[in-house]
């Protein structure tokens, strides 16, 4: 599992064409099948398929199969497992990632910054125009080949919104990115259970969660009688814990499946918890 965008900027296959923080635009270019990615998505994704096809699967358990033409707007904060299926031994995509400033700069334009909405905030696929094809190929012909400066970033999405609303007679584009304003209010326990190995901290999951740092914390403490943080390490050593004893995986392969991006970080937590290290503990295991 990856947090992205921030996974995307440390994987040197994919290029980066744009990038403003969390606001950003990647190109990504592979001809091999890549199956059971599994993404947590911390700003908005708009994904355009432009070679092969892609399966998003959510947490809902609904696969939904977006095709060359086609692109899907994912919300953030939604957890999805995606399968890139190569056409002709090639898939092609750009994702188009913001933030809910960008997002609310667009809709103050459309009248609709404040105006309340609710959503099921769940991934949705749309297909490309001819302006906004247009667009993505001048985007990688240009900016593609040349180092583009962070100020641009927010022109060019809004630039990218624009288009494909101009092609959108029935406003359900802009509906959409208008819904992705609403917060998540997501099941905490359900919510919880399903992502406590995910490298995010207590400030992370109340923001992907839909609560302020105080009520998640007051939520949490009610429902799992443990203060987060603590819940969260007593998890993920027990994942790590039973991962060292079924599996003959490194030490750094566990330390990244249980939410742990710091290895050495990892390694001191399980010897406080356990007084053996990983690499110990698994050898007392196997033996």
């Amino acid at each position: 599992m990856r947090v992205v965008p921030e996974a995307f900027f440390q994987n040197t296959r994919i290029r980066k064409i744009m990038v403003d923080g969390q606001c950003c635009i990647i190109h990504k270019e592979t001809g091999q099948q890549d199956l059971d990615n599994h993404r947590l998505l911390a700003a908005h994704a708009l994904t355009v398929v432009r070679k092969g096809g892609l399966m998003v699967h959510t947490d809902e358990g609904i696969p939904s199969r977006v095709s060359r033409g086609q692109m899907v707007l994912m919300p953030k904060g939604l957890y999805a497992i995606t399968d890139l299926i190569p056409e002709n031994d090639v898939f092609e995509a750009v994702v188009l990632f913001f933030d809910d400033k960008l997002a609310r700069q667009y809709l103050q334009k459309r009248g609709l910054a404040d105006i309340e909405v609710q959503s099921d905030r769940r991934p949705t696929r749309f297909t490309t125009n001819d302006y906004f094809e247009t667009y993505i190929d001048q985007l990688l012909s240009l900016y593609g080949k040349v180092e583009a400066d962070p100020s641009l970033v927010s022109i060019k999405l809004l630039e990218a919104l624009y288009l494909i609303d101009s092609k959108d007679p029935s406003g359900q584009f802009t509906q959409k990115v208008h819904e992705l304003m609403a917060k998540p209010n997501k099941q905490l326990k359900r919510f919880m259970q399903d992502h406590f190995d995910k490298p995010l901290d207590v400030e992370d999951y109340a923001a992907l969660s839909g609560r302020s740092l105080s009520t998640f914390r007051r939520e949490f403490h009610k429902q799992f009688g443990y203060a987060p943080k603590q819940w969260l390490i007593q998890q993920r050593m027990e994942k790590a814990k039973g991962l060292l004893e079924e599996d003959k995986m490194s030490v750094s392969l566990v330390a990244e499946e249980s939410g742990y991006l710091d290895l050495p970080h990892f390694i001191k937590s399980f010897q406080k918890h356990f007084a053996l290290s990983p690499k110990q503990y698994a050898l007392s295991k196997r033996n």
